[in-house]
């Protein structure tokens, strides 16, 4: 709505309120204001500010004088507009409530024009205070909006649609609320609402602008935008937010840019608002100096405006200052605790410097106070991964997806977070949606459904394998899909295979050398290479964090296998010095201890029974079956390979053995390692009496 616009709105209010004034007055001011209005349209505007002028003193009210100061305002006198809206306010204080909520409304909205937000937030305060109307209430969330105060914002503009919902002046408010809090694409609904009401209204125009460029529609908002600064040549936020819109449609375009925010600074020099546009298109042109200048300007006018004062912080990061700009950040950030932009600046600062503990507070306001940003949702769930927070992180990236459904990353992201938090079939169901879209070829989706598949429980190590390679296919440089594949080859027991990708993530990224040399370090102990897994474990003691559970873990294993190593060979040095002969125990007896026995008599049972030949195999292969004691089971493996081709009837069971680890796990505890190490001791004797018995 444009300035002689709203007054005239205000003015037909106020009549209706006003039951005793004289009707006279009320239409001697409608008059006046539309005079005023044709000379303006002449090109005479100093006739219409007499024309307003002489009413004011023949007639002195409130209504009159904030008229005049909404005139001189449009015709580039602000400091005639700032004494007559004072005026106005001084005349409203003895007027009736309706008439001084609707006076202290409108020069609310001329402060926000010219001076500090938060002398607008008190005017708006004062008016509802006088009378709830849809123009106080609207003022009121518009002031809150200039202040950070988003959720408020919100529900004073709310009230103020219950208040009047055919109010232009109530939906424009409602939008500038919406879009202060990232709901752009209902912003845009209000905006067009409060168009439909009054199609002259140039503040819904510039709202729609800046509700469109939020969604991607550049040329949109280059079109409503100029519409803009038609309807009201003197709107200094309507060239502002062309400029802006020409700069988003075409960065080539960055001088017409430029001219059309230049051109608003000139009608509204003291609109922070518009400095702080300038500011941003000189920044997008590389003139950082020029850009500095222009935010300086809008904090001289609001010194207060939190856009101004982030885009301040955001030239010292672009310049790398970023030491310089981390206090200022901290400071903006505790001053403007509901200020979405705030708190993101001062999360993703802290984020660039590593510091995620720090930056998980103020990203996860940000994410609050402005739900509608896909970027503010991702930071967020960035910030809750690196601190180790999965289920947290996917509340706010499945946010991030669904406000920005297009962006592959936030959907790759979301996908790893699923199953970081224990959710892999959704996670690789979103993973295989993002691979799947058309010329996609980041590395990041395929690593992401690599980590799905080898975390599962039980894991598809060969798929696992797959999408690492194929991440490698894109980026054979990347260390975390070389690492990732490391992995996933050890867990398919390629251990050399492991140990050589377990090197080159070293030669990619040496920060991982730790990681990398503890899984060589396990590859060694599961190939029983021990005099390696030794050596490479006391490398990765010194790479790893101090007390690191996993290194004593790993000795302990080297430990059991070369007890285990050293009984072996003892058992058979033993079964060597046996005459060929069987001698004591018969099958029968042995086959009753089998079943019956403690864990250490099973075991020698088992092993005893490889001298009787055939008749054994069926002990043999029931203890196999079903004895859970590692060493019986591995005794009666051992037994049939040294009954050899007799044994048949356990090729079956043997084989079933080789197919997969039962007790594969990634994050392993120690029972569970030890588990999975015995496990494979199985599959070796398997392969080995296999060989013999010829299966």
């Amino acid at each position: 709505m444009n300035f002689s616009m709203k007054m005239r709105v205000a003015a037909a209010m106020t009549f209706c309120a006003l039951a005793a004034a004289p009707v006279l007055a009320d239409k001697k001011l409608d008059d006046a204001v539309a005079r005023a209005e044709q000379q303006l349209q002449r090109g005479h505007p100093e006739e219409g500010v007499k024309t307003l002028q002489r009413v004011a003193d023949q007639a002195p009210s409130a209504e009159a004088y904030v008229a005049l100061a909404r005139y001189q305002w449009k015709t580039g006198d602000a400091e005639g507009a700032a004494k007559s809206a004072a005026k106005s306010v001084e005349l409203s204080a003895s007027a009736a409530p309706a008439v001084r909520a609707e006076v202290l409304a409108s020069v609310s909205g001329l402060t926000l024009k010219r001076g500090a937000g938060k002398e607008a937030l008190t005017q708006a305060q004062d008016a509802v205070k006088a009378q709830e109307t849809p123009a106080s209430l609207a003022a009121l969330a518009r002031a809150q909006v200039r202040t950070q105060q988003g959720a408020a914002a919100l529900q004073s503009s709310e009230k103020a649609i219950q208040a009047g919902a055919a109010s232009a002046t109530a939906q424009e408010a409602h939008g500038e609320a919406l879009l202060a809090s990232g709901r752009n694409a209902d912003a845009e609904a209000a905006f067009r609402k409060a168009m439909q009401l009054d199609p002259k209204m140039a503040e819904a125009q510039v709202g729609l602008s800046q509700a469109l460029l939020a969604q991607n529609k550049a040329a949109e908002a280059v079109t409503e935008a100029r519409k803009a600064t038609e309807t009201d040549p003197k709107s200094g936020e309507a060239f502002a937010a062309l400029g802006t819109a020409i700069l988003a449609e075409n960065p080539k375009s960055w001088s017409d840019a430029i001219a059309q925010a230049q051109q608003g600074a000139f009608v509204s020099p003291a609109s922070p608002v518009v400095q702080v546009a300038v500011g941003k298109i000189f920044e997008a042109g590389g003139n950082l100096d020029q850009a500095v200048s222009s935010y300086k300007r809008a904090l001289e006018a609001d010194p207060g405006y939190v856009p101004a004062r982030a885009a301040l912080v955001q030239t010292q990061i672009r310049r790398g200052e970023l030491d310089a700009a981390l206090p200022e950040a901290q400071k903006l950030a505790a001053e403007a605790p509901e200020s979405g932009e705030a708190q993101m600046i001062l999360g993703r600062l802290l984020a660039q410097k590593g510091d995620f503990a720090g930056a998980v507070g103020p990203l996860d306001k940000a994410a609050k106070a402005l739900p509608g940003s896909a970027e503010a949702q991702a930071l967020a769930g960035l910030a809750f991964v690196q601190t180790r927070q999965p289920e947290q992180a996917v509340p706010v990236y499945k946010k991030a997806v669904e406000l920005d459904p297009k962006n592959v990353d936030y959907r790759s992201n979301y996908g790893l977070v699923l199953a970081m938090a224990g959710k892999h079939d959704e996670s690789a169901a979103e993973l295989k949606k993002v691979i799947a879209t058309p010329g996609y070829k980041d590395v990041a989706g395929y690593a992401n459904l690599g980590y799905v598949y080898r975390t599962m429980k039980p894991p598809r190590t060969d798929e696992a394998i797959a999408a690492y390679k194929k991440a490698m296919e894109i980026d054979p440089k990347n260390e975390q899909a070389t690492l990732g594949l490391a992995r996933s080859l050890f867990n398919a027991n390629r251990f050399d295979e492991a140990i050589a990708m377990y090197k080159k993530t070293i030669e990619l990224e040496p920060k991982y050398a730790g990681e990398a040399d503890l899984g060589i370090a396990w590859s060694y102990t599961f190939k029983k290479d021990l005099a390696q897994a030794r050596a490479t474990l006391a490398k990765a003691k010194g790479e790893l964090p101090p007390g690191d559970p996993r290194v004593p873990q790993v000795a302990e294993n080297i430990e059991k296998v070369e007890k285990g190593q050293q009984a072996d060979a003892a058992a058979a040095a033993a079964a060597q010095a046996q005459a060929d002969v069987p001698q004591g125990p018969n099958v029968n007896s042995l086959g009753g201890t089998l079943q019956r026995g403690g864990p250490s008599s099973r075991c020698a049972a088992a092993r005893d029974l490889g001298r009787f030949g055939g008749p054994a195999v069926d002990h043999l292969v029931y203890a196999l079956a079903n004895d859970k004691d590692w060493c019986v089971r591995e005794a009666a493996i051992q037994s049939l390979g040294q009954i050899g081709p007799p044994a048949r009837a356990a090729v079956p069971l043997l084989k079933s053995i080789l197919r997969a680890n039962p007790h594969e796990c990634t994050i392993c505890e120690r029972k569970q390692m030890e588990d999975q190490a015995r496990y494979e001791d199985l599959r070796r004797a398997a392969r080995a009496a296999l060989a013999r018995i010829g299966g």
